[in-house]
């Protein structure tokens, strides 16, 4: 299992057996569009009941404009089904990583499977960053397991077609996983002697009709989808909605696809893979004006959905607001439900009620029937406590793996009767439920230097999610060696939502070995300990030295420089002056700075001659196309090369060069236990003058070591780092605790 998964940031695949599906529904007419939109989505609905299914890996990974076509021009149901959270990617909007960073892309997720129509699931599969293959994939994954979840998806909702972008290409090995378990589950859905288990669920064999897998050039025989298609209620074409879903993938950085998408020149060409069309199907069958992808296919009418003659009378919305959205077990809340006929006032009355999902428990309140106004407006309130019982989704990287995370709790139903008919409108609500008081700690882990930090202060937060004021105490303990400066502290909160920062500073013992010494926070009268990490290390700091960093999005470098006790500070437009930068003994530049800071990339000269005059200049990586050679001092052209292993091997090159000698001697010890990765985008072409100092690999593979570069430039250093060094530093390991006091170390004081 990769590293990661052994850093407590993710959980084991056994653990999430049973916790993978989120689902969320798509928009239903009269909710959240109205007028001619509703109108024309809800006739769609009535004349089919075919359903759609995309398969992917990642967030972002779907074909949003095929989903969004089908749903919005034909109305078929379509579904999204997500492998992975996105957790082990990376993050342009700031520093968070793993599952703070799934929370993220699994809001982005949702909110993009909202504007292309589409009912979204996750199977909960761990995202432990770029996998080379298939193989490396299942190893962490189960292959079985892979399969068994796509198979639960697919009995849950009956697709008659899946699509997938993966499997016709080899690239991502998550991808590269999906498409081959895809191709079994397809099969195996149907098959009632496959996962048995399932039909404890309710969940029977379902057989779908076809599998596609997406072809990026044009094949012979492929169904090709054209999403440049104009709506005509909409006003957009089906590839400028999919560029609208894009974009809210914001962590992700989809500028590129966005443009792609409203070029107009994207196309998806799908080749199918499987069929089983049923023998005794009944229906009409469907021409390739109906869509490429079921051509051939017998349609099934649907039984439900409004009349195309009341719909054509009322346009309906129901909203619903609760007085808290972040409650507590034992919470009275009150929902507040509102249904408005914004048509032509047919409709007459209509009945309110709230509806608990069977898995959380709450009881049912009385149904109210409702008369509309002059206004077509009608309102009622509900009143109900949140179980005791009801699994907590706050802090959410804590609860990012457990069933039914961020799933509705609730559903809001209207009946309207109008005419002769009555429609139903079903309002699904989430809820976040969260503990009366919230412990966290800043910072943590927390980084104590051995021989050089006599205490070491842990800054507990607490939080009050109770409805109200609330007071109690917290106790602390803490693992031998440590002698904190108090054991209890007492709080107390007047309303929901203030915040108390409590100080306990620990006495560190002499002559600890370096290891990890735990400190545990809980509020008095529960169970549930709270626990952080001090990290005791063996580092030499190298003296004297102060350290500018250009920012990009993280701030891991900015925290450990703070954690070591070194002088640093933060640059900004106006420090691109000789003076200001020759105040610096090191600079670094951050990860994929030249993407975001627009004033760095004006200013490079500056920092050239920085080091020219005898400043260190320390450039972490950058992505390939944000990158240009004459950024450094002579030429690096980087690449696509990367190391995924995170045990790869590391030779040295130059073993006695100053980066593994001074202040601290570098073993193979120190790069044992790095996680996700050695490294990415690693420079396959320099200039003469540089000097590579490692080299690795992944097994069975061998590219240009230059995953770590140094060259004299002048009286100074340029060094460029295309390890994956911030994700070390940021979980306290103490080679690259040591690897980076010896690159800073290069900017020292030099004794004339």
């Amino acid at each position: 299992m990769r590293g990661i998964l052994g850093g407590m940031k993710l959980q084991p695949v056994a653990v999430c057996i049973l916790c993978f599906a989120l689902l969320i529904p798509a928009a239903r007419a009269g909710q959240t569009e109205l007028g001619e939109a509703a109108l024309h989505q809800a006739l769609l609905d009535r004349g089919t009941s075919l359903r759609l299914m995309c398969v992917a890996a990642h967030p972002d990974d779907e074909d949003g404009a095929t989903l969004a076509l089908y749903r919005k021009r034909h109305g078929y149901k379509t579904i999204a089904v997500i492998a992975t959270r996105g957790e082990g990617g990376q993050n342009e909007i700031g520093p968070e990583l793993y599952n703070e960073l799934g929370v993220i892309r699994t809001h982005e997720m949702m909110r993009a499977a909202q504007v292309t129509g589409a009912e979204l699931h996750f199977l909960n599969l761990p995202e432990f960053g770029f996998s080379k293959s298939p193989d490396e994939t299942f190893a962490v994954w189960g292959r079985e397991e892979t399969v068994r979840r796509l198979v639960r998806v697919i009995r849950l909702t009956r697709p008659d077609v899946i699509i997938s972008n993966h499997g016709m290409m080899k690239d991502h090995g998550h991808h590269q996983a999906i498409g081959l378990a895809l191709q079994e589950a397809f099969d195996a859905a149907g098959d009632p002697a496959r996962f048995p288990e399932l039909a404890v669920e309710g969940l029977e064999p379902w057989q779908p009709q076809r599998l596609y897998l997406r072809s990026w050039e044009p094949v012979a025989g492929a169904a090709t989808v054209d999403p440049n298609v104009l709506d005509p209620i909409l006003g957009k074409t089906y590839a400028e909605i999919a560029a609208q879903a894009l974009s809210e993938h914001f962590s992700q950085g989809m500028g590129f696809f966005i443009d792609r998408y409203l070029s107009g020149s994207i196309r998806a060409h799908y080749v199918r893979v499987k069929e089983r069309l049923p023998s005794d199907a009944t229906g009409e069958i469907l021409d390739a004006s109906r869509g490429a992808l079921f051509e051939g296919i017998r349609n099934r009418p649907s039984a439900s959905g409004p009349s195309p003659a009341n719909a054509l009378r009322a346009e309906l919305r129901l909203s619903a607001q609760a007085d808290d959205r972040s409650a507590v077990p034992g919470q009275p809340i009150t929902i507040t439900a509102a249904v408005t006929d914004f048509g032509t006032r047919e409709a007459q009355g209509a009945v309110l009620r709230v509806e608990a999902r069977p898995w959380f428990g709450a009881g049912a309140p009385e149904p109210q029937k409702v008369s509309l106004d002059a206004q077509g407006h009608a309102t009622a309130a509900f009143t109900m406590v949140i179980p005791a019982t009801a699994p907590l989704t706050v802090p959410g990287a804590e609860h990012l793996f457990d069933a039914h995370f961020l799933e509705p709790v609730f559903d809001v139903v209207a009946e309207v009767a109008t005419g002769t008919q009555t429609l139903e409108l079903r309002l699904p609500m989430t809820i976040d439920i969260a503990p009366p008081v919230e412990v966290t700690f800043a910072d943590a882990p927390y980084l104590v230097r051995k021989g050089a930090d006599a205490n070491c202060t842990f800054n507990v937060v607490l939080t009050n999610h109770s409805p109200g004021p609330r007071a109690g105490a917290v106790v602390f303990s803490m693992a031998p060696g440590f002698l904190p400066d108090t054991q209890r502290a007492e709080y107390a909160f007047a309303a929901e939502g203030e915040q108390r920062v409590i100080p306990v500073t620990a006495v560190v013992g002499e002559n600890l070995e370096p290891r990890d010494y735990l400190l545990n926070a809980m509020i008095e009268g529960e169970t549930e300990p709270h626990i952080a990490t001090a990290r005791l290390v063996d580092v030499k700091v190298p003296e004297g030295i102060s350290v500018g960093v250009i920012q990009s999005y993280d701030d891991t470098f900015l925290n450990t420089l703070e954690r070591m006790h070194i002088a640093h500070q933060a640059l900004t437009l106006e420090d691109f002056t000789p003076a200001r930068l020759d105040a610096f003994s090191t600079i670094i530049v951050d990860i994929r700075a030249y993407l975001v800071r627009p004033d760095l990339v004006a200013n490079n000269e500056a920092l050239l001659d920085y080091a020219k005059r005898g400043g260190s200049l320390l450039v972490m990586y950058q992505k390939t196309e944000e990158w240009k050679p004459e950024y450094a001092p002579f030429p690096i052209q980087l690449s696509r090369n990367r190391v995924t292993r995170e045990d790869a091997t590391v030779t040295l090159l130059a073993p006695e060069h100053p980066v593994f000698t001074h202040p601290n001697t570098i073993t193979d010890e120190d790069w044992s236990g790095w996680i996700q990765e050695r490294g990415l985008y690693f420079p396959a072409e320099w200039d003469p003058q540089y000097t590579p100092l490692i080299t690795c690999a992944d097994p069975g593979e061998e590219i240009p070591p230059g995953s770590l570069l140094h060259a004299k430039t002048g009286e100074g250093d340029y060094v460029y780092v295309a390890l994956g060094l911030y994700r070390q530093l940021r979980e306290l390991h103490p080679g690259a605790l040591r690897l980076f006091a010896n690159l800073l170390a290069l900017g020292e004081p030099r004794t004339p």
